[in-house]
């Protein structure tokens, strides 16, 4: 198949396709080169139509949700990225169960379920990130994460099928899941029923600890690396006296060591290249090796 065929292949299943779309526009860091394709889906039947033909074609995708969590590179993406909107941002309350599109942002819908007087998923309002790309990660914090309440989870298999996933079906490990590399349309969560004062309290607590503790505000991606067994990242980052520590525009964040931030235009080789300091700043001191939780996407030859 052509680029021009493919290209009107792509605009008739999907109208909100764009060429040549600068990824920095929808990464937390700012940072990320130009995608081939850029889909913005809203329906479930263009995410379908658009498996069917990525199979056939076997087309590299990439899913971008907030954009947090991710290192684009500065020569962007090659494929198709799909940024999936419309249907796949709302979510349905049915008693203490709630159905959440891929595509919603984890803060929204905690604060939808406080609402409803539903409780679970509060530790979650500080997690800038969409619920597909929550699942993938199992996103949460020290007060929970994601997989403690799912219940299941639909994706586009091979060929445009629907396939729902059980509980019995899936795996969460920290920052892991064995949703990886799949196709998420949606969620269903089994919350608890409580008092929406008290869970509004909660949520005021954790976004309030958060405000202190963490770079709000900035370009950053939230926490750059995973914490090693029986230790936080950002505590030997900070022993190892690597606060403030810059790379071109990127800098160790002063508030909070887990955070890089993009201080003044930095580009992605810029990130990379702290973050490789850092990982051997921390192991030549204390040897440790920081395992990044941001994910390293796009062309890097």
């Amino acid at each position: 198949m052509t680029v021009f065929s493919l290209t009107k292949t792509f605009q008739d299943i999907c109208p909100h396709l764009h060429l040549q779309e600068p990824l920095s526009k929808h990464t937390s860091w700012a940072i990320g080169g130009p995608a081939d394709y850029f889909a913005d889906v809203h329906q479930l039947s263009e995410l379908i139509a658009l498996r069917k033909i990525v199979d056939e074609h076997q087309l590299p995708i990439f899913f971008i949700g907030a954009g947090s969590n991710v290192l684009v590179s500065d020569r962007g993406i090659r494929g198709l990225v799909i940024h999936l909107q419309g249907e796949f941002r709302q979510a349905k309350f049915e008693g203490s169960t709630v159905i959440a599109g891929a595509g919603m942002w984890m803060p929204v819908l905690v604060k939808q379920a406080a609402e409803h007087g539903l409780s679970g998923i509060e530790s979650l309002i500080g997690v800038p990130g969409t619920i597909g790309g929550g699942l993938i990660m199992n996103a949460g914090t020290r007060d929970g994460v994601l997989g403690d309440v799912v219940e299941s989870v639909t994706i586009v298999d091979k060929g445009g099928v629907p396939k729902w996933h059980t509980r019995k079906d899936l795996e969460f490990k920290y920052r892991h899941s064995n949703l990886e590399g799949t196709w998420i349309a949606q969620t269903t969560l089994r919350l608890k029923s409580a008092d929406s004062t008290i869970i509004q309290q909660k949520i005021d607590a954790l976004l309030s600890y958060r405000s202190k503790t963490q770079p709000l505000g900035t370009s950053n991606c939230g926490s750059v690396f995973k914490n090693p067994p029986g230790d936080h990242a950002a505590r030997l980052i900070e022993a190892a006296g690597l606060k403030g520590t810059r790379q071109g525009g990127a800098i160790v964040s002063e508030r909070h060591a887990n955070f890089i931030v993009n201080d003044n235009k930095a580009s992605a080789q810029d990130v990379l290249t702290l973050i490789h300091h850092i990982q051997k700043r921390v192991h030549d001191q204390f040897r440790i090796d920081l395992v990044p939780e941001v994910k390293q996407v796009g062309d890097w030859s």
